[in-house]
């Protein structure tokens, strides 16, 4: 599973990044973005942790393949 964070809804409240900071982190700006979209195991606990806790539900799960992967059409 992957973490997205939609930046048009962020507002920086950063509980996220103090949750799973593996995954997450502020850009330059003071928002938030998901800087490793993969988790899984005990990280996927921590991300669902983040995502329940957004006040603002700026993050969701998103169903892809994992980083790097290579996807073939029709398959």
């Amino acid at each position: 599973m992957k973490a997205r964070v939609d930046p048009a809804k962020c507002q920086g409240y950063g509980i996220c990044v103090e949750l799973a900071p593996r995954h997450f982190e502020f850009d330059d700006w003071g928002f938030v973005q998901a800087v490793q979209v993969d988790a899984d195991g005990e990280h996927a606990q921590s991300v669902s942790r983040a995502i329940e806790q957004c006040p603002i539900r700026a993050i969701r799960w998103i169903e892809a393949p994992p980083t790097g992967a290579v996807t073939t059409p029709g398959r």
